[in-house]
Formats: structure tokens, sequence, C-alpha cells
């Protein structure tokens, strides 16, 4: 077999990028790059490789007949017109991640998602309205709300209850430049990344949430929140607004606060706080409910210029050590995915090496998560710290 330009050409159109920025990414001049693509019998076999590494592929791709189809292309709906862009390396690699478990998930006839509520609201009254109803469909309480001691608690409490209708909720990094989260739409194996990359809890609440609304419509795309240039995301955005805080909830979540209507960053802050979600998502949608007056969201980006965005960065654990391997790996491969899999590899229907293959969860791994992901009570989510790597 020799090696075919063809599907280097194919492939790079399916990746959205020409040779020149792929010589780019490679840090070589883009004459230079064409040249060793046609040097004679064939280009180095290192070349090859650091081509195939940062397309995400494996290099015997450029010695096959026909190019591949590629799983691991998706739109982007952070534009006018939702279409796939040009994604860095470690992002393919979190879409292949979620495409692997979604196929294993689909291929092993795991346990799917229950009859989810179809989204298809048109007008902010009706989003508002299937909001409401779709966080009693998966049971988030304001009581819940109330209970979480801060948005971290409430955050896992919310993965916790939407991985338990059948939706599987992964977590990876990858460069922000490229978003805060995507969706893989499935009738039956729905799958939501959240990127952890430069997001407070609070942060990837609200792209859950976001996300969420993406599986209920089946609109796979990969997204972020707070840049909404079309139709679909704004509807995502309001959904999540108004799942994360309901207008008949708002009175009871900040009981103690009397905000004002024209909000600073400390107000901003507090009602964050007691609404256990992100600042932004916070001063948007109590502008939305006219607790803050018009122009709130904007006043509040300018203010935060200057001072770096809170929902950026957090302080993380780590005083005492490294966090249990359990722990971190339900921080990654969620609740639902030890629900889904367990049971597969206990009947024998799954081996470990082929659930490693198509996930990464390493053998010596999988039992122990499973079991502490399985034990967890309700009561235990409350305090349950869950660390990224």
């Amino acid at each position: 077999m020799t090696f075919n330009p063809a599907i280097l050409d194919s492939v790079l159109r399916s990746r959205s990028l020409t040779r020149r920025q792929l010589s780019r990414r490679l840090n070589i001049d883009d004459e230079e790059l064409n040249r060793e693509l046609e040097r004679e019998p064939e280009p180095k076999q290192g070349l090859l490789n650091d081509i195939a590494h940062e397309l995400s592929l494996p290099s015997f791709v450029f010695f096959m007949e026909r190019a591949p189809k590629l799983h691991d292309v998706i739109p982007d709906f952070r534009s006018d017109d939702p279409k796939p862009r040009p994604k860095s390396r470690e992002t393919i690699e979190s879409i292949q991640f979620a495409e692997g478990v979604q196929r294993a998930a689909i291929e092993g006839l795991a346990r799917g998602a229950d009859a989810l509520p179809h989204f298809n609201a048109k007008t902010n009254r009706e989003v508002d309205d299937f909001a409401l109803l779709a966080r009693s469909f998966f049971g988030i309480s304001v009581e819940d709300q109330l209970a979480a001691k801060d948005a971290k608690a409430f955050y896992v409490i919310v993965r916790k209850k939407i991985e338990d209708r059948g939706i599987f909720v992964l977590q990876d990094s990858f460069p922000e430049k490229d978003g805060s989260g995507f969706c893989l739409s499935h009738p039956i194996y729905p799958v939501i990344l959240v990127n952890t990359k430069q997001q407070t809890r609070g942060r990837r609440l609200f792209t859950l949430v976001h996300e969420l609304a993406h599986v209920l419509m089946g609109v796979t795309g990969i997204s972020d929140p707070f840049v909404h240039a079309n139709r679909v995301e704004r509807l995502c955005n309001r959904f999540a607004g108004s799942f994360l805080v309901p207008e008949r909830f708002v009175g009871r979540l900040l009981a103690k606060i009397t905000p004002n209507s024209d909000p600073d960053v400390n107000m901003v802050a507090r009602c964050a706080r007691a609404l256990k979600i992100s600042q932004q998502a916070t001063v948007l949608r109590l502008e939305e409910l006219k607790v803050f007056k018009d122009g709130s969201h904007e006043k509040w980006l300018r203010a935060i210029h200057n001072l770096g965005n809170p929902d950026f960065s957090e302080k993380g654990g780590g005083a005492n050590g490294p966090p249990p391997q359990e722990k971190v790996k339900l921080a990654r491969f969620g609740f639902n995915f030890a629900t889904a899999f367990a049971p597969l590899l206990e009947s024998g229907s799954l081996s470990e090496i082929n659930l490693y293959r198509s996930s990464g969860l390493k053998p010596k791994f999988q039992k122990a998560y499973f079991d502490f992901a399985r034990s967890l009570t309700s009561d235990e989510l409350q305090d349950l710290g869950l660390d990224d790597d």
C-alpha cells in the first residue's frame, strides 16, 4: 500500500482545514509541507505520524483506498450559521471520547434514556413553561436548590438527577476557544460533555442545562451558552435560565437578600451564591425577570472587564493530597456510565478491555468506580466533592 494524498485532503475537508492551516499547526512552512507530501516514493513516516496526531487519526488511514467516515464532526452553534468548523486536536479527542461512550452503549444495548420530553417551544413563555415541566420531570425541587451548600453541590445534584433519566453526562478538558460543552443527540443514548477548562461549577451548571436543551431538541452540536448568535442557542439559553431559576422560585431563593434593581458586582455575587448558579447566568436571568433593570448584564460585563470573569476560575481541592481515583472517575464519567455499563460487565455482555477501548476507562479502575457510584445516597450527594483530575 502507498500513501494516498486524496485521503489526506478528504480528512482535511472533514476537519474544515486547509493544507496551509495544517502547516501552521505543525509549525512547518506550507510550501515545505507540500514538498514533503510529494516526496518520492512517499512522505517520511515521522511527518505522517505528526499529521495523524494533529488530526486525531491513526496514520494508516493515509494508506487506505477510501477515506474513512468520521463520526467526530459536529456542528458549531456559536455562529449565525451552525456548521462544522476547525477544532483543536484536544477538542476532537473529547468528541471521540463521547462518541466512543455512545457507541458502546448502543452496541451493548445498555439501559437507555426514559421517554424524555421533547423541546419544541417557540415563544419565551412557552420556553419558560416547558423548562418548569422539564425540571419537574427530572425531579429537581426548590428544596434541592435551597439545601445545596453552594454551586458545586447543586451542580452534582442536577447532574445526578439528569443522569438518573439515562442521559450520559461526561466531563473533559479542551481549549475554551472551542466551546463550553457539546451534545451528541440520540433518541435512547444521548450524551452531554461539559468542558472543565476555565469553568467554575456554577458556569458548568448553566452549560449542562443548556446542553440538556439540545438533548431535548434532538440537536447535536457544540456550544458556548454565552455566545448565542442563532435562534437555537437563544432558545437553549432561555431554557437554561428558566430551568435553573423558575420565576415562581425566585422569591424563596432570594428570601435572605433584598436585591436592588441596579446591582453592582457584589450584589450580583451575593445573588449568585443564593441561587447556586454562575454570576453571569444570575445577572442575565434576573434581568429577564425584571429583578434587575435592563442593561444590568452589559454593566456587569464592563465592571468585570479589568477584574476578570469570576466564572472562569475556582479554588480547587488538593490540600490533603490527590482525591481517590473512584471520585476522579466519577467526575469524568458520571453516574449513568456506571449504571449503564456495570450490569453489562457483570453479565459478561461486555469485557473490561472492550469498555477500555471505547471509553479510555482502564480495567483496574472500573469496579471501584462502579461500586462507589452505585453506593452513593442522596444525602451523601450534598457533600460529595468531585474534583477534576
